[in-house]
C-alpha cells in the first residue's frame, strides 16, 4: 500500500500547521485574554511539542525508506526502523496527554456538577493505566528491542499481539472520544446560549466525533496488521504505516479540537450571530432591546447636579417613581 507512504507528509505537515496556530492562539488568549492559563494548557503544550516529536520522527523513518519496496542507496533501513518503532511508542503517549487535557479542560467546566467530575477523574484514571500498559507492550515488543530493526539476535511478540494491542488502544480511544464529545453537550443542557457559541460548539463536537470516526476506520487495518505472517519486513511496514496515516490524523484532530475548545473568548470579535433575543449577559443582549430599556429610564442625570437635602428625591425622574420618607417621633419620661 504504497499511498499509505506517500499520503503521511501530507497529513503530517498538514497538521503540524493546523495545531501551531490553534495552540498558538490558546495559549495567547489563556495568557493574555483571560489570565488563566492552567493545568490543562500546560498538557496541550506538553501534547503539541510530542505530536511535533512523533512527526519528526515518522519524516526520518520515511527518509531512510521504511515501507519502501524499492531499495535506494541512501536509504539505511536499520535507522527506518528504529525511528518508525519510538514513533510508535510516542504515539501511544501523545495520544494520552492530548486527551488528558481535553479532560482537564472539562473539569474546568465542570466546577458544580460531581456526577461528572467523578466520571471524568474515572477516566483519566483508566487511560493513565490502559496507556503504561500499552506503552510497554510496544516498548518491548522485541527483546532485545534492537531486534525489532534486525540488529542482534533475541525474540519479538507475534503480530497478532501488537494488532490486539492496536485494538486495545483504539477501543479506549473511541470510548473516550465519545465520552468528552457528549459530556459538554450534558454540562450546557438548558443553558441560553448566543448563535455564535452555539455553532462554536457543534463545531467542536463534530470535530470531536470525527476524530471517533477516524479511529473506527483505523480499525480495519488493524485488522492486516494482526494477520500478518512476520511482524518485521516490507507487508509489515507497509501495514504499520497504513494504520498510521489514521493514527496522525486521529491525534492532529484531538489537539486541534482541544485546542479550539479554549478560543472562545475571541468569539467577541465575530461579527455575526452575536443576538438572540434573549440570553445572559452581552451574549445573549439585543441592542434593540438595551437602547429601549434605557429610553424608559429617563434622561440622563448625575447626583451633583442636586443638592444633598434632595438627591434621594430625584434619583429617578418625576413621573416616574417617588421615594418619600416619613418619620414619627414619639417622647417618653424617662
Amino acid at each position: 500500500m504504497a499511498w499509505a507512504r506517500d499520503s503521511l507528509p501530507p497529513a503530517i505537515y498538514t497538521f503540524l500547521a493546523l495545531n501551531a496556530v490553534a495552540v498558538g492562539l490558546r495559549v495567547f488568549v489563556r495568557t493574555c485574554i483571560s489570565k488563566s492559563f492552567g493545568y490543562d494548557d500546560y498538557a496541550m503544550v506538553v501534547a503539541f511539542g510530542g505530536f511535533v516529536t512523533l512527526c519528526a520522527l515518522t519524516l526520518v523513518s520515511l527518509s531512510n525508506g521504511y515501507g519502501d519496496s524499492v531499495a535506494k542507496p541512501e536509504y539505511n533501513v536499520s535507522e527506518a526502523v528504529r525511528f518508525f518503532v519510538a514513533s510508535t511508542i510516542t504515539y501511544v503517549i501523545v495520544l494520552y496527554v492530548a486527551k488528558l487535557s481535553v479532560a482537564l479542560v472539562l473539569l474546568r467546566i465542570a466546577v458544580t456538577s460531581k456526577p461528572v467530575r467523578i466520571v471524568l477523574i474515572t477516566s483519566i484514571v483508566i487511560l493513565t493505566i490502559w496507556t503504561t500498559v500499552t506503552t510497554f507492550i510496544v516498548a518491548f515488543q522485541c527483546v532485545p528491542l534492537s531486534v525489532a530493526w534486525g540488529e542482534g539476535t533475541g525474540t519479538c511478540l507475534p503480530a497478532a499481539v501488537l494488532g490486539n494491542t492496536g485494538y486495545a488502544i483504539s477501543a479506549m480511544d473511541i470510548a473516550s472520544s465519545f465520552l468528552y464529545a457528549g459530556l459538554p453537550a450534558y454540562l450546557l443542557k438548558g443553558v441560553q446560549l448566543s448563535t455564535r457559541v452555539k455553532a462554536s460548539i457543534i463545531v467542536l463536537l463534530g470535530l470531536g466525533v470525527a476524530s471517533s470516526v477516524v479511529t473506527i476506520i483505523r480499525l480495519k487495518y488493524l485488522v492486516d496488521v494482526s494477520n500478518l505472517r512476520s511482524p518485521t519486513g516490507v507487508e509489515a511496514a507497509n501495514a504499520y504505516l497504513t494504520t498510521f496515516v489514521y493514527s496522525i490524523t486521529e491525534v492532529g484532530l484531538t489537539l486541534f479540537t482541544g485546542s479550539l475548545a479554549a478560543l472562545r473568548p475571541l468569539l467577541k470579535f465575530v461579527p455575526f450571530g452575536q443576538t438572540t433575543g434573549k440570553g445572559y449577559g452581552t451574549y445573549g443582549a439585543s441592542t434593540t432591546k438595551q437602547s429601549r430599556v434605557r429610553e424608559e429610564m429617563g434622561n440622563n442625570m448625575k447626583l451633583q447636579d442636586f443638592n444633598d437635602t434632595e438627591s434621594q428625591d430625584f434619583i429617578v425622574p418625576k413621573g416616574r417613581v417617588h421615594k418619600t420618607v416619613q418619620y414619627e417621633v414619639k417622647y417618653s419620661d424617662v
